[in-house]
């Protein structure tokens, strides 16, 4: 049995979307737990009214914001500790499977691979490319260095942020967007720094982290990269497997939130430092 966790906050209609791709479209036994992150405006009560009745969902929140890593714990260890599960999908409430076969590719692959924790492949539907595996490089202990200084430089120009984003929004000028490598890689890759939207945890990981598959003392940003350093410090095996493929349509609960870029950009910077002296905290420890 899968048992899929999915994180929402606000955006009922994706979550819904979400849902529904899971129930409707892919065979094999499954349960879906979504976890409605405290959201503000009383979708919690929604989702439980819309699946009261239905059969394999679980609707449960939290007290209060746990953020990304803490939030998606609350449901893997829910799940984890209730049901037993060959494996757990971790995935935002942003996305989509129209896969028939995703649960069989899932056991196809654990069957070749022997993983711990797996990536499908993960298609962006806002910026048309293909998001796993990651092109760019799991950071250093130096790179971890320098991106805190910049964060807190940042940090401390919050005014300006502001009036960047002001004097964009009144030439109607759009920030330049980043290039991004569109390329699909067709064949399965070991290792590999992995996207954060969608983890597919085998009973190995699960036996060993029955708790918590993500590090807890982040907010949001750098799960990805934290998940992979615990991996490759703890020989845990990742995969990449394009066999699975899943859908993103990404950002849609921050958007609604800090849906003034201003906003959105502050945020991301707090959170991302807060996160990258998380990370640096935890070499610490490990003596790195």
């Amino acid at each position: 049995m899968v048992c899929f966790v999915i994180l929402h906050y606000m955006a009922l209609d994706e979550t819904i979307q979400c849902v529904e791709s899971i129930l409707n479209n892919m065979d094999g036994e499954k349960r879906v737990i979504v976890v409605d992150n405290c959201s503000p405006n009383g979708t919690l009560a929604d989702l439980q009214a819309r699946y009261k009745n239905a059969p394999g969902v679980d609707v449960i929140g939290t007290d209060r914001n746990l953020g990304f890593a803490k939030g998606n714990n609350f449901g893997y260890n829910y799940a984890v500790s209730k049901y037993e599960p060959d494996f757990t999908v971790v995935m935002n409430n942003d996305m989509e499977i129209r896969q028939k076969d995703f649960i069989g590719q899932m056991e196809q692959s654990y069957k070749d691979y022997g993983f711990a924790v797996m990536g499908p492949d993960i298609y962006s539907t806002k910026k048309k490319y293909h998001q796993n595996p990651q092109t760019r490089k799991m950071p250093t202990r130096e790179d971890l260095e320098r991106t805190r200084r910049q964060l807190e430089t940042k940090n401390r120009l919050q005014p300006l942020i502001s009036l960047k984003w002001t004097i964009l929004s009144l030439v109607h000028k759009k920030p330049a967007q980043e290039k991004r490598d569109k390329n699909y890689v067709d064949h399965a890759v070991e290792n590999p720094l992995l996207h954060g939207s969608c983890y597919v945890f085998s009973r190995d990981f699960m036996k060993r982290h029955p708790r918590e598959c993500f590090y807890p003392e982040t907010f949001m940003y750098f799960e990805a990269e934290i998940l992979c350093y615990q991996c490759r410090r703890d020989g845990e095996k990742m995969i990449y497997d394009p066999r699975l493929r899943v859908d993103h349509h990404e950002d849609v609960a921050t958007d609604l939130e800090y849906h003034k870029q201003s906003r959105k950009s502050i945020f991301t910077i707090k959170c991302m430092l807060q996160s990258v002296k998380a990370f640096l905290a935890l070499m610490d420890r490990d003596g790195n």
